[in-house]
């Protein structure tokens, strides 16, 4: 489990409905696990949960750049609490 940063914050990163990350799963499933990060499928959309950093456009960066998207094709909510 990674070591956060103080001040850093959880979001949830919705990938697009009916994206598969084909590919680009088993980076996918690596960061979820040294980060600490939730992969939760809910038919057809995928959340990645719990990624904790200091912005909302970070979160998209790091996940999106897992799967191959580009930032702007991922929705990041405010996660839940730690």
């Amino acid at each position: 489990m990674a070591d956060h940063p103080p001040g850093s914050e959880l979001f949830d990163v919705t990938l697009p409905e009916g994206f598969e990350p084909g590919e680009h799963r088993s980076a996918l499933e690596t960061a979820a696990k040294q980060a600490g990060w939730t992969i939760e499928r809910d038919g057809a959309v995928i959340v990645v949960r719990d990624v904790r950093t200091e912005n909302e456009d970070h979160a998209a960066w790091l996940v999106a750049t897992k799967v191959g998207l580009p930032v702007e094709r991922v929705t990041v909510w405010a996660g839940r609490e730690a």
